[in-house]
């Protein structure tokens, strides 16, 4: 008896293929997940690279504001100081009057004065009433004892000048060191802060200075300038400032409340720190835009994922005998980020879909069953649908692919898309369906916007900017720079920045430029340029260097601000410290400097000098009856005539008042004497001689009183004393005359 054949188990294989055919949705949704996990990472990336662009440009604008608000008070000290050695040197003079001239067009100061040792006004370069300030700050930290140090106040409302100033000032002494008194310099807190309200801060920003004593000179933020604030004890700026000199910090604003970022720095020498300060919304608002962006990116590719899974899981359900191909196919058709549309035109010439790729659901905003076999009317609103009929149509016509680029409003909202028209043949002649590629442009128009914008905002910008290449060929500048510089941009673009260079800086100067760049990425420092029409000007220049993503060096940004106006008034005030304002001869410290070194020279060479002590006879009369102008103008003509008749090589001072000096020098041990003495009635005929002022003619004569090197001393003290009082023995013996200085003229002293 034959047996059956052993009975196999039989397995159901429709788990496993169901389980297969849900593989694609399974993978769909975990490269869902990575996706929303890499865009969280790149987000937390650019977020951090947003507060680091933001700190960088804080750091600028603070470094801008500090050497700004250090310039300022650097040069208010300045002339505080030479303001103390000219009321030391003559302590009972009431007029200054070069100062006065020096800051009448000045915006810096509110008022330059001398406070009295018993606290009386004395002098101011604006008119006062008088006031006694024996009880202010910046009187009373002098009283006691002499720093040495500039004292910077807390904002205050002048009794004399009537406005609020931050007090600069330094003691004065009598010649004994004892008190004499305070110079002080009224800076306007408001000129700190006019510079930027001009060019105008961005929302949010703030920009302070404050003392260690925490009251704040001045605080400006894109509405407003506040003075005089004072910050808590727990002011998170306080606590920064005690871990360091300068740094970064974040923390909100404990006047208004604000997050911000800030950056801060202690100004160099002074009891003063600089703090600047972004909104931090405003910083991170182009990183929200980029995330909202990076977010509806990634909820679209979610979405064109999960609706591929979704739909080869539809496709291998009904289609597993073709598998393999379907599957190559729609990867190909389903991973492009670009709608891809296949339309079939019917007999009538209508296009209805046939096949779509999932960003073609995606930018449709449908169901695939809302457009499968659906005319083009069904899908799209009807002007829309008639650009794409009259395009297929065109297709069909030519037999040629055909480009456009329509702006359409979908679901998801406005998109610019161009579209490509791929006419698809049946095996013959005829064209059955069409192919529509389309690729999404709004984020690339977006982004040329952005371009745009930022180029018009160099553009506006007050400050000259010049962007150049790796090579360092100039390829785009501002107006500014134009304006500066006086090149057009077609004069510079392609060629090198040294078109604009002075001749002053040597090559060590930009090795150490070029040096700075590549081991920090950026300079900062004062160069002197050339003007199209060759005239020099002095700016402040900031370098810095751009990278890309990978770290290569693509441009260099310079950005210019003239200073040519600061270095010009710097060199006003040192020539005041040396010449005398009315004459511009030498004055008193520069005349005995030089006959100091006169002195050495002498000594070394083995020759003689003469010193002369000048003084004008009847010049008082002069000043009494046509007055101080015509007196002044006097003098000016006495100086010239006193230079014209002596050579090149001596020098003439003018003392103060009517009195002059004058330096022989090289003097021959044996004819020195008779030299000296021709020159001196050279000096009086010269000074003799009609002076015509205004239609009237005056007449003035000189006395003077000669000293000779080495026979009546070795010092410059020594020479002066016996020259001044040989000039008063010419006066007593009937004026107008020399007198060479004998022992005999100090009986005591002999």
């Amino acid at each position: 008896m034959k047996t059956d054949a052993p009975i196999r188990p039989q397995v159901s294989l429709r788990p496993i293929r169901r389980g297969v055919e849900a593989l694609p949705l399974l993978l769909a949704l975990l490269l869902s997940a990575l996706l929303w996990a890499a865009v969280d990472i790149i987000l937390a990336h650019e977020k951090e690279r947003e507060l680091e662009h933001g700190y960088r440009q804080l750091d600028y604008l603070r470094r801008t504001f500090q050497e700004h608000s250090h310039n300022t008070l650097t040069t208010a000290d300045q002339i505080l100081r030479l303001l103390k050695a000219e009321f030391e040197e003559r302590p009972g003079t009431r007029e200054f009057s070069e100062f006065r001239r020096a800051l009448e067009h000045s915006s810096i100061f509110v008022q330059l004065g001398v406070i009295g040792a018993d606290g009386e006004l004395q002098w101011s370069n604006v008119p006062f009433k008088q006031v006694n300030l024996k009880d202010r700050e910046h009187f009373q930290v002098h009283v006691d004892r002499d720093s040495g140090q500039v004292f910077i106040s807390k904002p205050v409302l002048g009794r004399a000048s009537g406005k609020w100033s931050i007090q600069l000032s330094r003691r004065l002494n009598h010649r004994d060191g004892s008190f004499a008194g305070v110079a002080v310099a009224s800076v306007d807190p408001q000129y700190l802060a006019r510079f930027y309200q001009d060019v105008g801060l961005q929302a949010g920003t703030v920009l302070g200075l404050i003392g260690h004593d925490r009251v704040l000179r001045v605080r400006v933020t894109d509405k407003e300038t506040a003075i005089g604030q004072t910050l808590s004890d727990g002011a998170p700026l306080l606590r920064a400032l005690h871990q360091g000199s300068d740094g970064r910090f974040r923390a909100p604003s404990s006047f208004d409340g604000t997050m911000r970022l800030y950056s801060y720095g202690q100004m160099p020498g002074l009891a003063l720190s600089v703090v600047a300060g972004f909104d931090e919304a405003q910083v991170l608002a182009p990183y929200q835009e980029r995330a909202r962006s990076y977010r509806r990116i990634t909820a679209a590719s979610t979405a064109a994922l999960l609706l591929t899974g979704l739909l080869l899981w539809w496709l291998l359900a009904r289609l597993r005998q073709a598998r393999q191909e379907v599957e190559a196919a729609h990867a190909v058709f389903s991973a492009s980020p670009d709608p891809m549309v296949m339309l079939q035109r019917d007999p009538g010439g209508h296009f209805h879909y046939r096949y779509f790729n999932p960003a073609a659901l995606t930018l449709a905003g449908r169901r695939a069953e809302e457009m499968q076999h659906h005319p083009l009317d069904q899908v799209l609103t009807p002007e829309d649908a008639l650009r794409r009929q009259l395009m297929l149509e065109q297709t069909v016509r030519s037999g040629q692919v055909q480009e456009a680029e329509q702006t359409t409003t979908y679901p998801s909202g406005e998109r610019t898309v161009r579209w490509t028209a791929v006419p698809v043949h049946d095996g013959s002649d005829h064209i059955s369906h069409v192919a529509l590629i389309g690729h999404d442009l709004t984020q690339l128009r977006e982004e040329q916007r952005q371009l745009w914008l930022s180029d018009a905002i160099v553009a506006q910008t007050h400050e000259a900017v010049m962007v150049t290449d790796a090579s360092e060929r100039i390829f785009r500048v501002n107006p500014a720079f134009c304006l500066m510089t006086g090149y057009a941009p077609e004069e510079v673009e392609d060629h090198s920045p040294g078109l604009l260079a002075s001749g002053v800086h040597d090559a060590e100067f930009y090795h150490h430029m070029h040096q700075a760049l590549q081991s920090r990425g950026f300079w900062q420092g004062e160069v002197w340029q050339r003007h199209k029409d060759g005239h020099l000007f002095a700016c402040l220049l900031d370098i810095s260097t751009l990278r890309d993503g990978e770290g290569r060096l693509t441009h260099y940004v310079h950005v210019f601000s003239d200073i040519t106006e600061q270095k010009h008034l710097a060199e006003q005030m040192e020539h005041l410290a040396h010449f005398d304002g009315l004459t511009q001869l030498p004055n008193r410290n520069l005349f005995q400097d030089r006959v100091c070194q006169a002195l050495a020279r002498a000594e070394r060479n083995g020759t003689g000098l003469a010193l002369m002590f000048m003084d004008l006879d009847g010049f008082k009369a002069v000043n009494d009856s046509a007055g101080h102008n015509t007196g002044d103008r006097l003098l000016v003509e006495v100086a010239r005539r006193i230079t014209s008749v002596l050579r090149k090589v001596d020098s003439v001072s003018r003392q103060g008042g009517d009195e002059f000096t004058v330096l022989l020098e090289n003097l021959n041990n044996g004819q020195g004497i008779a030299e000296t003495e021709e020159a001196a009635r050279r000096i009086i005929a010269a000074i003799n001689e009609p002076v015509l002022l205004d239609s009237r003619s005056f007449r003035v004569g000189a006395s003077i009183g000669i000293a000779f090197y080495p026979a009546d001393g070795d010092n410059v003290e020594l020479l002066m004393a016996r020259a001044d009082a040989a000039m008063y023995q010419a006066k007593a013996r009937g004026k107008n005359r020399h007198l060479c200085w004998t022992p005999e003229l100090a009986p005591g002293e002999a």
